[in-house]
């Protein structure tokens, strides 16, 4: 391991707003806004509902940190011929994803941890540790996903012009169909369901899934297998991605 890179990589994430923000603040800010709206809820059923928004609404920070907040950068510097330059020293863009998902995952697991303790305190939301720490297991499967997308769609193209733009069509495309853009997925047209429901990440706005990350609830095993088989096609991607950067640099 080499400690001048992580410090290149953490430097370059700290320096990215899209990252910081939009990891972090973004999605205080909506979880804030949505609860503040919560007016005709029962009280009886607010805390669940309550959870059901935070859990739903933290998918934000992954998505943001390891597509849009990577492809951002990422892009760029490979436009400008940052990681030509490095692969003179034996570093390869193999050995770059090593550096690159180990800093943005504990730059993600700050973001999470921070999150959750400002939703329990300032939202007075009574969640469960257990519950946090199954969630944050789904999503951990979510952002090796996102993060092979992201580095895979900057190895294709190496534009900014034509990554970053692609990367935010998928963060928002994931965030409607996900139900995190005021719109529920069984209140979407039937066709849109069914594209939706094929994607694991509108399954952590479903009401079955508060139960299924309780402190006695069951796996989903059809939810677990639709976020494995995705992070299969993503490292597949990504697999194919340093192949055919490889070939172009003998």
């Amino acid at each position: 391991m080499n400690k001048y890179i992580f410090k290149f990589e953490t430097k370059i994430l700290l320096q990215n707003f899209a990252s910081t923000f939009f990891g972090l603040a973004f999605p205080i800010l909506m979880s804030f806004l949505i609860v503040a709206s919560l007016k005709n809820v029962p009280p009886e059923y607010l805390n669940q509902v309550k959870q059901s928004i935070i859990l739903t609404i933290s998918i934000i920070s992954p998505l943001s940190i390891f597509l849009v907040g990577l492809t951002a950068v990422f892009s760029k510097d490979l436009e400008e011929g940052v990681y030509d330059r490095l692969d003179l020293f034996s570093i390869n863009h193999l050995s770059m994803a090593k550096y690159k998902f180990i800093v943005y995952y504990v730059f993600w697991l700050i973001c999470n941890a921070i999150y959750f303790i400002v939703m329990k305190n300032a939202l007075k939301v009574d969640i469960a540790f257990a519950t946090i720490l199954k969630h944050s297991a789904y999503v951990t499967i979510l952002s090796i996903a996102s993060f092979f997308i992201g580095y895979a769609i900057c190895l294709f193209f190496k534009k900014f012009s034509i990554s970053f733009p692609l990367s935010m069509a998928i963060y928002f495309i994931s965030m409607i169909l996900g139900g995190m853009m005021g719109i529920q997925v069984e209140n979407m047209p039937k066709g849109i369901q069914k594209i939706a429901k094929a994607f694991p990440v509108s399954h952590f706005s479903s009401a079955e899934y508060i139960t299924e990350v309780g402190k006695n609830g069951k796996i989903n095993y059809s939810f677990l297998q639709s976020i494995i088989v995705l992070t299969l096609i993503a490292i597949i991607l990504f697999v194919i991605s340093i192949y055919k950067n490889k070939r172009k640099s003998n």
